[in-house]
């Protein structure tokens, strides 16, 4: 996604391996050596707006630190979750996209000359954000606030899913059912929740990835494989692109 560098990195890495309060956990008590366990288990987090999900350098809880300044729970993993037949790619602005499956798209993507199978999928990290902190990364993104919104029968998504036309922007947001794969520091996942994702919906062709992205994407790829994110799939799908 794009992200510009900061001009400065935080000195001290935030810690991604404490769990989430808000994540399901699981909890075994025992009353006496002839009481059976009994295992409680909370019920899945509930959240009042769409999680953000993350699938480039946002993947790192450490440069999320850096730009969610007004509410440090902002940067904090939730989650990991998976958009089924969606694709990856570093597209040709240099940056992170991903490509929705054929019947969920607008814009350029449906000129998208990119194969794509059944078995794609786009695995990410869920972010519960402030509103305040969406909107800061609206602007990193190069969301186009004043871009119309979007009319229904005019494309074949939903204004419920894309609010507003891509514009001039950079990125459009966009809100789809993820499923998640593990709550951090808890249960398993089997929850399908709405989710806040970035999308390019004209750059979706293959692209390089800028020289100043490829640091930032590698220490994405390490931080969010430390807190579950899928290594192999990283490693299939990312790597290509993303050269150590």
């Amino acid at each position: 996604m794009r992200l510009q560098e900061d001009p400065s990195t935080p000195s001290t890495i935030i810690n991604i391996t404490s769990s989430s309060t808000l994540a399901s956990t699981t909890t075994t008590t025992t009353e006496s050596p002839s009481t059976p366990k009994t295992t409680l288990t909370a019920p899945t987090p509930t959240f009042t707006r769409p999680l953000y999900f993350a699938y480039g350098s946002n993947l790192s809880p450490t440069q999320m630190s850096t730009r969610c300044t007004n509410n440090p729970s902002s940067s904090i993993p939730l989650a990991i979750a998976r958009l089924p037949r969606w694709r990856w790619l570093i597209c040709q602005a240099g940056y992170a996209n991903v490509l929705p499956p054929a019947d969920l798209r607008a814009g350029g993507q449906l000129k998208a000359d990119i194969p794509v199978a059944e078995d794609d999928d786009v695995y990410g990290v869920l972010y519960a954000m402030d509103e305040k902190d969406e909107r800061v990364l609206d602007g990193y993104e190069g969301v186009d606030w004043a871009a119309p919104l979007a009319v229904e029968g005019e494309a074949s998504v939903s204004p419920a899913i894309r609010e507003r036309e891509q514009g001039k922007g950079s990125y459009n947001k966009w809100v789809v059912e993820a499923e998640v794969v593990q709550w951090i520091g808890g249960d398993g996942g089997a929850d399908t929740i709405p989710v806040l994702v970035y999308v390019d919906e004209n750059r979706v062709e293959l692209g390089p990835p800028k020289e100043e992205y490829i640091p930032r994407m590698n220490r994405a790829i390490r931080e969010s494989v430390a807190i579950g994110f899928p290594g192999p799939w990283a490693e299939k799908v990312m790597r290509p692109s993303i050269p150590l």
